[in-house]
Parts: structure tokens; C-alpha cells; sequence
């Protein structure tokens, strides 16, 4: 989850639970935790830009969950704004830096600004020691988050990853649980209490560009190949002693055993035998290695190319590919899209550039929260309640 973090670690927060603990005049249990009034918090706003227009945006989102769950129980909300710099559909250039890190330079960044929404939801809770005490949600720490993104960069790129397609970088992303008129509803990460739902304009493209299973079948095919050969030359160029150097040690080692078992016939014969059995020369061990790293290559880059034509015979080739785990799934492709990411680069045709920077073009929804009773509530609510289409409303506006 992208945005999921501790506000304490955010903000720096430095604090003790005495500093907010209430006294109860019976003892604390979880049902009245849970009962407790709980209040709506503002916090400072965040980000590199100050833009009203976008403020009023934020604002305007924040009057629709507050108009759902105006009044927290059990928890304190706890909410800010932040506004920055977007990166959405922009082309990457990759290079190594000084320190031989793998690192880039953008180039055709987007028409607009990107700017969210977040609020943590935090539980009250009993004291562990103290019976008659009562601590309020915030501040605190937790693991319940809604962050509402408007411009922002969709699904992940592969760290220290340089594949690109027309300079795009390649992203995962969950695919789509269900679709509705104009956002998608994607699958939840499995054992995790988290949804995310992407909004964005009505008609025309979509903000993303799905890879095929011809393009990955190829990449992998080239990756596996860079890959390997880069392994195969490093065996290549394996330090080989000198064939003198060699036969010394050699004789060292049977004189060593000739000292240690001088008086046991049997034992000398039994190591000297083991030794030699298993001797090699520096140039019987490289070759040995450089042998086996070709034979891994030759079943990487077999297992690609068996299913780019098993691909090809079933007319699948321009189907979205949808993996486990980059280059290395086996299977090749997941079938199962409750375990599975598609490939894709964000689509930057999808960017209308006649519109101000402040105009929000697509939005992501990000929610994920805890198992205790109130958070939970509180994800319900959202989930069931949140006018997803009054987001949609506000594209291009």
C-alpha cells in the first residue's frame, strides 16, 4: 500500500500515553474503548506546492466522508492535505550514477498537480496497567488509512527495474475486481484488509496502457539473456592460477597427509584417495561453472520460449499479461487475478493539457485498516457509503 504509513513517523510526533491518559471511574474494558466519543482532527497540510484551487478540491472530498461518518466512535480521525508535483505518464531515461546505482531522469512531465486527501484512523484504547484508564485514539499510531489521490502515478515500478516501452516505465497493478462508468473497482490484496478503487474520466482511453503477453514473453526472453551472458562472462574471466602455482599446493597437501598419517597406512590411502577423487584444477573448476551456467541459461530462456509458442497457438499474444512475481513466475503467467498484477505503463495521451494544473484527471482510492471493531466500522462505512460517483463528477471540472 503506497500510502500507508504512521503519522507519529510522518510528522515526528515525540510523546508518552501519560501525556493523554484518561481517568475512568470504573475500569476500562473494550466496550466502553469502543464506545467512546471520538473527534475529527486537523493537521498541518503537506507538500512542495501551496495551491487554493486545489485546497478548495480537498476540502470538498473531505465534506463527503465527513458527511458518512461525521462522527468518529471509539477512534479519532485524524486528517490532512498535501499538494506536489505529479510524475503520471511521464518517460523515464535510465544510468548508472558515480556509485554504479541504477537511477533516472524524467522527461515530458504531466500537465498537472497532484494532490491528496489522508486520513488515519486512530482506536482509543484501554490502559495494559493501569485498570481505570482510558487513552484516546490520538495521537498514537495505526495501521487504518483512506487516502484519496487526484493525478497521481498508478500502480509500481520495479525497484532498480530499467524496462520501458516508448520510454514509459512498465508498472504492476491489481487488476479489476469489477468495472463500473468510469472507475474500477481492483482486486484486494489477499490477507489483507486493504481496497483500491481507480476513478478517472468517462469515455476515451484509459489512463493506462496494458502490457501484452507478446511484449513480455520478449522482455523476459531479453532480460534472461543480458542476464545470463553478463553470468557467463564472469566465469569467463575467473582468475586461473598458474599450472606451477597449482601442482605446489597440490604436492603440499599430500606431503601434509604423508606427516599426518605416517604411522596409519589405511587412513593415509583412504584421504590421499579422497582428495584426488575430488581434485580440479583451477581450469576444471571454471569450466565445470561456466558448463552449468550455461545450462540454466538455455532452461531460462526455454521455459520463455516454450510458452511465446504455446501463446502464439492459442491466439493469445496480445492479451494483457498478468504475472506473480517479474521474470521469474512459474508458471509463466498467473491465472488467478486475486494473486495476480497485470503489466502496464501509465498512458500519457490520456492527459488533456488545455486543462489548468489544478483540475483533477483521475483519482485513486487507497483504504486499508485494522481488525479492531471501530476501525473496522469505519472501513465499512466508507466502502458501502462513499459517493465514489461524486469523484468521477469532479474530472475535467
Amino acid at each position: 500500500m503506497k500510502y500507508a504509513f504512521l503519522f507519529c513517523t510522518l510528522f515526528g510526533w515525540h510523546f508518552t500515553f501519560s501525556q493523554y491518559k484518561i481517568a475512568t471511574n470504573v475500569p476500562c474494558t473494550d466496550a466502553s474503548a469502543q464506545n467512546a466519543n471520538g473527534k475529527w482532527v486537523k493537521r498541518a497540510d503537506l507538500g512542495s506546492i501551496n495551491s487554493k484551487e486545489c485546497y478548495n478540491r480537498l476540502d470538498a472530498i473531505h465534506q463527503l466522508v465527513l458527511k458518512i461518518y461525521p462522527e468518529p466512535k471509539g477512534v479519532d480521525a485524524v486528517w490532512h492535505r498535501a499538494t506536489g508535483v505529479s510524475s503520471f505518464g511521464s518517460k523515464r531515461k535510465y544510468y548508472k550514477n558515480n556509485n554504479d546505482k541504477l537511477t533516472f531522469d524524467y522527461s515530458g512531465m504531466p500537465h498537472f498537480l497532484q494532490f491528496y486527501y489522508t486520513t488515519g484512523v486512530f482506536a482509543w484504547w484501554c490502559d495494559v496497567y493501569e485498570k481505570n484508564v482510558l487513552h484516546p485514539g490520538y495521537p498514537g499510531e495505526t495501521g487504518t488509512w483512506l487516502n484519496i489521490i487526484a493525478n497521481s502515478n498508478i500502480g509500481q515500478t520495479g525497484v532498480d527495474d530499467d524496462w520501458t516501452i516508448n520510454g514509459l516505465p512498465v508498472i504492476t497493478m491489481k487488476p479489476a475486481q469489477y468495472k463500473e462508468d468510469g472507475y474500477e473497482h481492483l482486486y484486494p490484496e489477499p490477507g489483507r484488509n486493504v481496497r483500491s478503487v481507480l476513478v478517472y474520466r468517462k469515455g476515451g482511453s484509459l489512463p493506462y496502457i496494458p502490457v501484452t503477453r507478446k511484449q513480455y514473453l520478449e522482455y523476459c526472453i531479453t532480460f534472461h539473456t543480458k542476464l545470463w551472458d553478463e553470468g557467463i562472462r564472469g566465469v569467463e574471466q575467473m582468475p586461473v592460477r598458474s599450472a606451477e602455482e597449482q601442482e605446489k599446493e597440490k604436492s603440499a597437501k599430500l606431503e601434509k597427509f604423508q606427516k599426518q598419517f605416517a604411522n596409519d597406512p589405511k587412513r593415509l590411502k583412504a584421504n590421499v584417495d579422497y582428495y584426488l577423487a575430488g581434485y580440479q584444477t583451477d581450469e576444471q573448476i571454471r569450466d565445470e561453472k561456466l558448463r552449468e551456467t550455461k545450462k540454466i541459461k538455455e532452461q531460462e530462456l526455454k521455459k520463455f520460449t516454450d510458452e511465446l509458442e504455446k501463446t502464439t497457438k492459442e491466439g493469445l499474444l496480445s492479451s494483457t499479461a498478468m504475472i506473480r512475481v517479474r521474470y521469474h513466475s512459474a508458471p509463466v503467467f498467473e491465472t488467478d487475478p486475486a494473486y495476480g498484477l497485470i503489466l502496464a505503463t501509465e498512458n500519457p495521451d490520456y492527459i488533456r493539457k488545455d486543462l489548468p494544473k489544478h483540475v483533477p484527471q483521475l483519482f485513486e482510492i487507497n483504504l486499508v485498516w485494522n481488525d479492531w471493531a471501530p476501525q473496522k466500522n469505519f472501513a465499512k462505512i466508507f466502502q458501502e457509503k462513499f459517493p465514489t460517483d461524486k469523484l468521477q463528477a469532479m474530472i475535467d471540472k
